[in-house]
């Protein structure tokens, strides 16, 4: 595939607006959390890489079956790692607020992931060169600009804060440790499909080996190892939200409502399965775009897009209603430091 980084940016994006769209259809599924979790974790991580994979890649089963157990092993293992954090990240909010735990939480994700991928690749030399130089600069200018839209963040608990309700479990030192601990497990996803790069490779030379055009192959060979890293993930989601519906009797929720309703939340469930699997569909995709050596950066600037329309989207609809002009423009501030940091690093 011809490298070309403007059209790898673009697809990143839509890629972050799809992540950062994707829990409104949850929202309206009217489930107990635990049930909503279990059947978006069913759809997402299990149901649909299943389905998309062998339609873009028919390669894909033969790949992970020709790949080595190791490969395998750490593709899951660091998959399984990514479910954790994402069930720790709301620690981040509980013991922080949203804005400081959001900020110090995806900071961490979107630093880590990027970083660690040229060592694991045995690429780590890049970061001598001048490009590896303006590379380091815009992941630096990336974690500016999430800092500020934790300010942001913070000034916006300030500004609705209420009187009768003030946060009681606000702990700096606890919540800074879960944090950062949520946020590396996070980016153990994009550590997760380092690992899993040769899965891609196999699944690569198979389909151009079976007559499929090079650049169609470069574009979905990343879909078998989401296969892998997915159902690591799927494992640790399942069985909790299994230990809490237990806990919390939470099976009658289904006697609560009738046939035609469950069927609607279902429907939902699978449609914002759907939009959270394609931004990292899409990330396949939009690493095909970029130069080689480059590819490890495509994970920060998802981040990026995940960040800037999160806040965009929140925007639209109210949810920064009744904060101050000043915290608006910092959040806008904010933004646009995100946007910037993507071009910086593809320069």
């Amino acid at each position: 595939m011809e490298s070309n980084s403007l059209v790898a940016i673009m697809i990143l994006a839509f890629g972050g607006l799809a992540s950062a769209s994707f829990y409104a259809p949850l929202k309206l599924v009217k489930w107990k959390w635990e049930i909503m979790w279990t059947f978006y974790a069913i759809f997402a991580l299990l149901v649909v890489p299943n389905v998309v994979a062998p339609i873009v890649m028919p390669s894909c089963w033969e790949a992970i079956g020709q790949t080595e157990g190791k490969t395998l092993f750490l593709t899951f293992l660091f998959g399984a790692l990514w479910g954790i954090g994402g069930l720790t990240f709301g620690l981040s909010m509980r013991y922080l607020g949203i804005g400081l735990g959001t900020a110090v939480a995806l900071g961490c994700c979107a630093l880590v992931g990027t970083l660690v991928g040229p060592f694991i690749a045995g690429n780590a030399d890049i970061y001598a060169s001048k490009a590896g130089f303006i590379i380091l600069l815009g992941v630096f200018i990336c974690g500016l600009g999430i800092a500020i839209n934790g300010v942001a963040g913070m000034l916006k608990e300030k500004d609705t804060a209420s009187d009768e309700a003030p946060q009681t479990e606000f702990n700096l030192v606890k919540g800074l440790s879960v944090a950062v601990m949520a946020g590396v497990l996070s980016a153990c996803f994009a550590i997760s499909l380092s690992f899993g790069a040769p899965i891609a490779k196999t699944a690569f030379g198979l389909a151009v080996d079976a007559g499929m055009e090079k650049e169609t192959a470069d574009l979905f060979m990343e879909t078998p190892v989401l296969i892998v890293t997915l159902f690591g993930g799927f494992l640790v989601n399942f069985f909790w939200c299994l230990f809490l519906a237990i806990k919390n009797n939470s099976f009658g929720d289904f006697k609560a409502h009738a046939t035609s309703t469950n069927g609607v939340f279902l429907v939902l469930c699978l449609l914002g399965s759907a939009l959270w699997y394609t931004q990292f569909f899409l990330l396949g995709v939009g690493k095909s775009y970029m130069p080689e050596e480059m590819k490890f950066v495509s994970w920060g600037i998802l981040m990026s897009f995940v960040i800037v329309f999160a806040g965009i989207i929140g925007l639209m609809f109210g949810e920064w209603k009744g904060t101050a002009k000043i915290t608006k423009s910092v959040l806008w501030l904010g933004i646009l430091v995100l946007v910037s940091s993507t071009f910086v690093m593809t320069l």
